[in-house]
């Protein structure tokens, strides 16, 4: 209502009670739209802060897996969406004598989450230009160069059902050799 607009707009907490039922009346949708907006406006004030040129778009949404997909597969699939996950580049930044290299088993880059759906010989050609081309759409870039945050780049696009179809794919590939779990030992222990 029109004089519940004003009252919301003044910010005014003595006028609360002024307001009409209709007002006070949250649905499903209003909420999540309410929870979205305060989740993008603090993330997005923290990565500033911290220096960040790209944000991720938030979202209460479930990813949209495959059917049948495994709890493994989905643990992989997401783990592309983070810098810190189980692929060479980053265990070779952890631990250099537990993980000597940074290379794909391809041998011709870093093992990296976009290397694995853009230019790895291991994944499908198809593939591989089939998430090329949804990551530039999703990021409105015109080449991949412009991605940015390679991770952040992944996350924005995983919203679309056919970009997670193509990344189960692409980390279920056995030709990648990606690992499953790591263990990582804390120094010696003493008994």
């Amino acid at each position: 209502l029109p004089g519940d607009a004003i009252i919301i707009g003044l910010n005014d907490a003595s006028k609360l009670f002024e307001l009409s039922r209709k007002a006070c009346h949250y649905t499903k949708v209003s909420i999540k739209q309410f929870t979205e907006f305060v989740w993008q406006e603090s993330i997005k004030n923290q990565l500033q802060i911290e220096g960040w040129s790209q944000i991720p778009v938030v979202s209460t949404t479930p990813l949209k897996f495959p059917y049948h997909t495994s709890r493994e597969t989905e643990v992989l699939v997401m783990s592309l969406f983070y810098k810190n996950n189980l692929l060479n580049s980053f265990l070779f930044i952890l631990d250099r004598l537990k993980w000597p290299s940074p290379y794909c088993s391809c041998g011709h880059e870093e093992q990296t989450a976009i290397h694995i759906l853009t230019s790895c010989g291991h994944v499908d050609e198809d593939l591989r230009d089939q998430a090329s081309y949804l990551l530039s759409v999703g990021n409105e870039v015109s080449s991949l160069e412009d991605l940015g945050t390679p991770h952040l780049a992944i996350l924005n696009c995983s919203r679309d059902p056919k970009f997670i179809q193509i990344c189960s794919e692409c980390v279920n590939n056995d030709d990648l050799k990606l690992r499953r779990k790591i263990c990582i030992s804390t120094g010696p222990t003493h008994a």
